[in-house]
């Protein structure tokens, strides 16, 4: 069985070097001194990025060979990363500990898909922002990539529902480009989801940064 370890070995760079446009569209967002965690950040094009804003990012993914890649990149860039190799739903998840949690295509079967999500909305601070982005069930007629059976996929419904309460500040079926081994395979369909925590007035505080065991930082 092919391991994620396998699929980055066999290439040099398995999704190129740009961010996701979504991050792009919300930097403005992106402050200084706050906190991100980056879910399946692979080689690390969004978490380096998110680095690079001046964000103190945790970088996590199942892949050795791709989180090396990823510190090498933050070397490169001179910018701190933290990494951590972990199953995401086995994690330890902190709560409340995070202004930004990015989840850029990682599809799961429904159940783990919900759970994920779950942990999410505990992680994220009160007034945190999830941004994801996933290829949307139109994705299997395009022909560009992307896990061929629907479960995998998303629909604009269920995110609305696994985030219900939470500010939606984008919920969009969009047209995005595909790329694999740095080579762009044509245009696909993905859902673009952006949406806030609500404020919690009762919180004194902010809880600080999380320090978690086992993480890496690069410098």
């Amino acid at each position: 069985m092919t391991t994620w370890d396998d699929r980055y070995a066999a290439s040099s760079n398995l999704f190129g070097d740009d961010p996701s446009p979504l991050l792009l569209e919300f930097r403005a967002r992106f402050l200084p001194g706050m906190t991100a965690l980056a879910i399946g950040d692979g080689e690390g094009r969004n978490g380096v990025w998110l680095a690079r804003q001046g964000l103190d990012v945790l970088s996590i993914d199942l892949s050795d060979v791709a989180l090396a890649r990823s510190r090498q990149r933050a070397h490169v860039a001179g910018v701190p990363l933290r990494t951590l190799r972990a199953d995401i739903l086995a994690w330890d998840w902190p709560e409340a500990a995070f202004d930004f949690i990015t989840l850029i295509f990682v599809h799961l079967p429904p159940e783990q898909k919900r759970q994920l999500h779950r942990a999410i909305r505990r992680a994220l601070k009160p007034g945190g922002v999830i941004l994801l982005e996933a290829f949307h069930r139109a994705q299997i007629e395009c022909g560009s990539g992307g896990p061929s059976d629907p479960d995998l996929l998303y629909t604009l419904a269920e995110v609305e529902q696994d985030f219900s309460g939470f500010e939606a500040l984008k919920c969009a079926q969009v047209e995005t480009d595909v790329v694999l081994d740095g080579e762009p395979q044509g245009k696909g369909c993905a859902v673009h989801f952006v949406a806030q925590r609500p404020h919690d007035v009762r919180r004194a505080s902010d809880p600080s940064p999380p320090s978690t065991p086992g993480s890496e930082l690069i410098l």
